[in-house]
């Protein structure tokens, strides 16, 4: 498929692991970025987007979602990690690569059912 802009995904989608699990056993943290090479080109910052789909009852990672600049190579980074049944706690105790796309997977904090903005805020 072809896109304006690149995604990547391993694991479940959000309504995938619904169904699987119910809506009260799953977590999904979320965020928009602006990536820094956007910056001079001023490209809209809320056009890229990461989730992570967890498990509550064991704090799995389940899903993964990448929506921006070289989703390929985010997503072949982190895919590893989930195939050897990573947890939302160990991508939190990953020290994230400044300045990256995939950094923000080590800072995501916003959940969906906390219902607060997810909108890029910048560094």
């Amino acid at each position: 498929m072809f896109t304006p802009i690149e995604y990547g995904c391993c694991g479940l989608s959000e309504e995938e692991a619904i169904s699987r699990f119910g809506d009260d056993n799953i977590e999904v943290y979320h965020t928009n970025f602006w990536p820094l090479e956007w910056t001079v080109a001023h490209r809209p910052e809320n056009a890229c987007y990461i989730k992570l789909i967890v498990k509550k009852e064991n704090d799995k990672v389940i899903g993964f979602h990448y929506l921006g600049p070289s989703a390929g190579e985010v997503t072949q980074g982190f895919a590893g990690m989930i195939a050897l049944g990573a947890t939302k706690e160990n991508f939190d105790d990953l020290i994230g690569i400044h300045p990256t796309c995939a950094e923000g997977f080590t800072t995501l904090e916003i959940t969906k059912s906390s219902g607060k903005d997810p909108a890029a805020t910048g560094c």
